[in-house]
Order: structure tokens, then C-alpha cells, then sequence
């Protein structure tokens, strides 16, 4: 992914890169300069640059956070023994963990603020394997959500905003995935208060109008809440009406995290100070017990059913479920481990909340949730009386089993078809393994095109893909698909190669012609065989 750097571009850039977990390095460049930020599965971790006063090292010297005789001293170590400045600045104890994760977290704010400012220059995102970034990455108390209303803070053209937000008699409502909603952010009191209309009923105009506050500096915060995803559009419209009268005023909070549900704030004072930060945890005093309560989520995962993961009896009705997945998605939201003493469970607050999700999809359908209580063999009323166990049933016919998986397979399919993704997954992926031959390539496939409509199972749709291609060289489909998740992900070299092999396997592949050529600087086609490409060749040109 590259483009040019406007303004507006940056705050919806990282959005897309905190929501996706992308793993990579986000490039900036302007004329000689060069900064460069790493995000971690959609955390920020480091930032470079090659301008000498803006590095981490001179950046604490000026600052008077390290002396120059040990910031010598660390220079010394990083050039001679190949370490890092953060390893070489604790071996010298200049700094204790906490402190230097402050300093990192404070380096990245600093360059992500200087680019902020520019109004030209370029932006490219290369991403990574999580496997390339190192397990000794430190882990930043610092917000992506924090820094994208930052960016937008940061705008200066209204004309920017006001193009941005679009059609604003749209009506919006706080975002119904816990992972944009229950972000932990600190808001400005404008941020808050104006995060406070918004109810699922108003449109954007009217709650401008309501705000009491400069329509500029309204819009700006909407567009700030809009990009870190806390609110969203609902689809719904509604026409201009005259401007409803403004409530009375009563104090607010100077700074707030975005909670759940918003209780109604009055407007805050014309130019409001500076918020001060959030604690980055709701309670740093029971660091302890939150990382015994993370832990023990973590551990019960492989043992539990998703009745069980979310805390719920059988019983549990539909309001029920989504009451318990909510509040637990706000336990067990990745940025908590932010906070201190944390750092080092991400990986297993990643793994809860996928988990929590699973769990809340598979049971908030009643087509999906009878299906999953019939394997689990526990189908009943709700409230009623649970049964004696039935007697060991006898081993499975392997035949019989393969013949249910197939049919298992071609009703998935027409799930997917139908739009139903999340019941054709729950059809494929107990069937996938028990199949073989073309069953499994189909198999294989199907799964990785209703993993694909989650942003965040794109990687699962990848080792799907990868699977059939090991599976079958020769699979059209499987090489075609991973080619354009490569081209979305900015792999061009990578997508290249995956077209390629589909035009080995099929050369007459329309689709993948057009994308090769494309990527391919213009030569003119042979004049043997020249008819399609031909074609393709004098349409681009």
C-alpha cells in the first residue's frame, strides 16, 4: 500500500492498519527525509528516521532524559556489539523498563507529530510476517486511537474535514465492534461531549447544531471519532430540519475513556484545555488481578465451550448473550495490555478476544447455535432438565463420516452464496479435515472466501489458500485469490508471482492477463499467438 500524504489521509490510514492488525512498517518520506513508525499486529512499537536531531538517542539528549556520556557509552555498544539503543541504554541503567518504555512511547509521538504537520510528501506501508518482528519488541503504553485523533487534531483546512465527513445528514451511532468501541482513548472535553450525542438517532448536521460549539470544531471531533471508529455511520438519512434548542450546561470531565454507553455531557467551555492522560489501564491498582484474570481466561480457552467462554448457562437468551459478550470484549480488549505490567500478555489477550468473537457469532444466530449445541451433543429446551448421559456411542464409520463432511462442504457453499458467512464456517472448518482430493481443495477454498469477509481473519484465509496450493499445484482458484490478498496487502512482487502461476495453469485467464500487464511495463506483445493478449495489450495502451 503507498500514496501521497494529505491531509485527512494519515488518521484513516492508521485506523485501517490498528483494525486490520497489520504487522509492518509505515513509511514517510518527504523530499530527503525519511520516518519510519512499526506497528505490531495494529500497535504502534518504534519509530526511525534518518534525520539525526529527530533519532531516539539525540531526541533524550536535547531533552535532558540522558546524559551525553551515556548516551556515548550506548552508541558505543549499538555499533561495536550489534544491539539496540533501548538493550544498550538498560544494560548501562539509564533507564529501567518503565522508563524506557515511556521514552519510546514519547519518540514515536514526537515524529508521528512532526509528520502530522506536512502537507506533501509520500506514504508507504510494507507489511510484514508477524514472525519478522522480534519477540523482544517492547511494548508501548501508548493508543493507536490516541494517536489517530491526534492526527486530526492536528488539521488545519476545514475544507478537509468538511470533504472528508461527506454527506453529513447521516445519522450515527457509537460502532457496534468491540474492538473500535471499547478503545482506550482520551478524549478532549469537545471529544467527549460531543460523543455524547451521539445515540443512534441524530444525524451528524444535527448534532452539530446541537453542540453549541464552532460548526469547525465540531466537525473536526466527529471526524476525529469517525477515523479512530468509535462511532460509525448507521446507513440511516435524515433531512435538514430547523436547529433543535441547545440543553442546559452543567460541568463535564476534562478527559474521559470512551465508554460503552456515553451518558449525556453538556458542552465544554469555547477553547478548552489540554485533556491530561487517561491511566491506561481502568485500574492500575489491580494490575495483579487483572493479570491473573487474563491468564486464567487464556488458559481455560482450549477447555471451554462458547456457552462457557462467555460466562452463560445453556439457557442463556439472545439479549443475554450480547449483554455478556460486550462486557467481556471490554474486559479483554487488546489495548489493555497497555497498561503497566502487561506488556507482556498481548498474545493472550489477542487469542481471548478472537475467542469471545467466535463465541458470540456462533450464538447470537439460532441457525448456528443449534447447530453447535447438536455437536455438542446437548440440544434441548432452554430450562430444560438436562439428561442422563446416553451410553458411548459406537466409533464412527470413516465412509459415513467423509460422506457427511462433503454434504457438509456443498451446503457451505450455499451459505456463502446466500451471504450467510459465519454459518458456512462453522459447516467447513469440522469437515475440511476429514475430506481428501478435490472435496478438500474445495473445501480449503470455500473456508478461505468467508475468512476473507473478516478483516481480521485474512491471515486465516492466506494458510487456508496456501494449504489447497500445497495440496494442488495446479489450483486456479487458490493461486488467483492468494494473489489479490497479496495485491491488497501492497506484495506486488509477491501477487505478481501468484498471477503468473495462474496463467502457467491456465493461460487464456482473463482476469489475471489484465492484472499482469498492468504490473508488467508496457512491451509490445509477440506477434505469434498475439490474440487475447493483443487485445489486452492495445486496450491499456
Amino acid at each position: 500500500m503507498n500514496g501521497i500524504l494529505e491531509e485527512g489521509v494519515l488518521p484513516g490510514l492508521m485506523r485501517d492498519l490498528y483494525v486490520g492488525r497489520k504487522t509492518g512498517i509505515l513509511h514517510f518520506a518527504r523530499a530527503e527525509q525519511r520516518y519510519s513508525v512499526r506497528f505490531q499486529r495494529g500497535h504502534l512499537v518504534n519509530a526511525t528516521t534518518n534525520v539525526t536531531e529527530d533519532r531516539l538517542g539525540e531526541m533524550l539528549v536535547r531533552e535532558r532524559l540522558l546524559s551525553k556520556d551515556n548516551f556515548v557509552k550506548a552508541t558505543v555498544m549499538v555499533i561495536r556489539e550489534k544491539k539496540r539503543l533501548g538493550q544498550a541504554l538498560l544494560e548501562l541503567e539509564a533507564f529501567d523498563q518503565d522508563g524506557l518504555e515511556k521514552a519510546i512511547a514519547r519518540h514515536i509521538h514526537e515524529l508521528l507529530t512532526r509528520v502530522f504537520a506536512w502537507n506533501e510528501g509520500t506514504w508507504e506501508f510494507a507489511e510484514e510476517p508477524e514472525a519478522a518482528v522480534s519477540t523482544d519488541e517492547i511494548t508501548l503504553k501508548l493508543s493507536t486511537g490516541d494517536v489517530i485523533l491526534e492526527a486530526v487534531h492536528g488539521i488545519q483546512d476545514p475544507d478537509v474535514i468538511r470533504y472528508a465527513l461527506g454527506d453529513i445528514d447521516r445519522v450515527l451511532a457509537l460502532s457496534t465492534d468491540p474492538l473500535l468501541r471499547f478503545q482506550n482513548i482520551t478524549l478532549t472535553p469537545t471529544d467527549g461531549f460531543v460523543l455524547s450525542r451521539v445515540d443512534g438517532t441524530l444525524s451528524a448536521r444535527e448534532i452539530i447544531q446541537l453542540a453549541g460549539l464552532s460548526p469547525e470544531e465540531t466537525r473536526k471531533s466527529l471526524f476525529g471519532l469517525l477515523c479512530t471508529g468509535v462511532v460509525a455511520w448507521t446507513g440511516g438519512v435524515r433531512k435538514p430540519k430547523a436547529a433543535p434548542q441547545r440543553p442546559a450546561a452543567s460541568p463535564i470531565p476534562p478527559s474521559a475513556v470512551v465508554p460503552a454507553a456515553p451518558a449525556v455531557a453538556p458542552p465544554p467551555s469555547p477553547n478548552p484545555p489540554a485533556a491530561p492522560a487517561a491511566p491506561s489501564t481502568p485500574i492500575e491498582e489491580g494490575a495483579a488481578q487483572r493479570r491473573k484474570e487474563i491468564l486464567d481466561a487464556y488458559e481455560g480457552l482450549k477447555k471451554r465451550n462458547h456457552f462457557e467462554v462467555l460466562g452463560l448457562a445453556r439457557s442463556a437468551t439472545e439479549v443475554q448473550v450480547k449483554e455478556a459478550y460486550f462486557r467481556l470484549a471490554r474486559t479483554f480488549h487488546p489495548d489493555v495490555h497497555h497498561g503497566a505490567s502487561l506488556g507482556d500478555l498481548r498474545d493472550k489477550l489477542e487469542a481471548v478476544f478472537i475467542r469471545l468473537g467466535e463465541a458470540y457469532e456462533v450464538l447470537r444466530s439460532a441457525t448456528s447455535r443449534a447447530s453447535y449445541e447438536a455437536r455438542l451433543g446437548f440440544a434441548q429446551a432452554p430450562g430444560a432438565v438436562p439428561q442422563a448421559p446416553e451410553p458411548p456411542a459406537p466409533p464412527p464409520d470413516p465412509a459415513e463420516e467423509a460422506r457427511k463432511a462433503e454434504e457438509a462442504i456443498r451446503q457451505a457453499e450455499k451459505l456463502y452464496e446466500k451471504e450467510k458467512y459465519w454459518d458456512a464456517i462453522q459447516q467447513l472448518e469440522p469437515a475440511v479435515p476429514v475430506v481428501q482430493g478435490r472435496m478438500k481443495q474445495r473445501g480449503h477454498i470455500a473456508l478461505a472466501r468467508c475468512y476473507l469477509k473478516n478483516p481480521m481473519w485474512a491471515k486465516r484465509a492466506e494458510e487456508e489458500l496456501l494449504a489447497a496450493a500445497r495440496e494442488d499445484p495446479k489450483s486456479i482458484d487458490a493461486h488467483f485469490i492468494l494473489g489479490n490478498i497479496y495485491k491488497e496487502r501492497g506484495l506486488n512482487s509477491r501477487a505478481l508471482s501468484m498471477f503468473r502461476k495462474v496463467l502457467e495453469l491456465k493461460p487464456d485467464h482473463e482476469e489475471a492477463l489484465v492484472l499482469v500487464a498492468r504490473a508488467a511495463p508496457p512491451t509490445p506483445p509477440p506477434e505469434e499467438g498475439g490474440g487475447l493478449i493483443k487485445r489486452l495489450f492495445n486496450k491499456r495502451s
